[in-house]
């Protein structure tokens, strides 16, 4: 009997059970995963699972981009949800492989080669998946509105997503709110456009005019209360005539008592524009998240 079990047992591959050499490894694998698209597959060094993986996940961000689902608020919140359920499957992936692996080691691993392409894919799939500037398929990105100046349509600590290629279809409009560089600063300003190439501006100790019609500014968002700051920021003297060159464009924040604008460094070049803000997706005023930008 003895020997017939040591016959079985030879005969069988060897199979430890996960608790004995622990989780660390698929709890690892699984929070890689989660973490970055096929980054836990590639730990478990299963290259050919990297691959599709990233590719099914380029896919979705092809597909969501294609049909424009990040431009509404209710788009951002079923895009979010569906991409939180493929990483949850992703993770789940690699918690079952790296197990698989810990119960049967014998198995033959690929070598280096494989397992750099892998990684490879996965650096790949990061610069394909981020908002960085350089990105052809990220024309939406999210942004932190950091002070009054523009209140009561985006308030200081709003939360905004911005479609930095809405000024590429189309001219930019009076009245469009504009993201732009300001000088030599790598962080971008928003503001109103009131004015454009061709138009008069004035401002006086009352109103700022353009083409003798003074400029209504919005007083209230989404039909909330709003947050208001004491002014700060006044122009020493009046604005003398000034004809707005062409291509260029005259910017000014809502709340024109507390603003740094065109009033205080003249117009701004259409080339230094980047984008233009569509909604609110978080504000400290609940009642205004999905607000559309106007």
């Amino acid at each position: 009997m003895a020997e017939d079990g040591e016959q079985r047992f030879a005969e069988k591959p060897s199979e430890i059970p996960v608790s004995s050499v622990g989780w660390r490894k698929p709890i690892l694998a699984s929070f890689l995963s989660f973490l970055i698209t096929g980054l836990g597959q590639a730990y478990n060094r299963q290259w050919p699972r990297t691959l599709g993986f990233v590719l099914v996940t380029l896919l979705l961000d092809f597909v969501f981009l294609r049909f424009h689902v990040w431009a509404t608020f209710k788009g951002l919140a079923v895009g979010l949800a569906v991409l939180l359920v493929w990483r949850s499957i992703m993770s789940v992936d690699a918690v079952e492989q790296a197990r698989r692996r810990l119960k049967a080691p014998t198995k033959s691993l690929p070598g280096a080669a494989a397992s750099l392409g892998a990684v490879a894919i996965v650096v790949a799939a990061v610069w394909l998946g981020s908002t960085n500037w350089f990105n052809p398929l990220a024309p939406f990105r999210a942004f932190r509105i950091t002070s009054s100046s523009m209140c009561p349509t985006l308030c200081e600590g709003d939360r905004i997503i911005t479609d930095v290629a809405g000024f590429r279809a189309r001219e930019p409009q009076r009245g469009d709110v504009a993201m732009f560089l300001f000088d030599r600063e790598s962080a971008l300003h928003v503001k109103r456009i009131v004015a454009a190439g061709g138009d008069e501006v004035v401002n006086t100790q009352t109103d700022l005019l353009v083409n003798g019609s003074p400029v209504r500014l919005p007083t209230s968002a989404c039909g909330t209360s709003v947050f208001r700051t004491p002014p700060e920021a006044q122009p020493s003297e009046n604005l003398k005539k000034l004809q707005v060159p062409a291509k260029h464009f005259f910017v000014v924040g809502d709340d024109l008592g507390n603003s740094y604008d065109s009033r205080f460094y003249g117009a701004i070049d259409v080339s230094r524009l980047r984008g233009k803000p569509i909604y609110l997706y978080w504000s400290r005023k609940t009642d205004r998240i999905g607000c559309v930008v106007k």
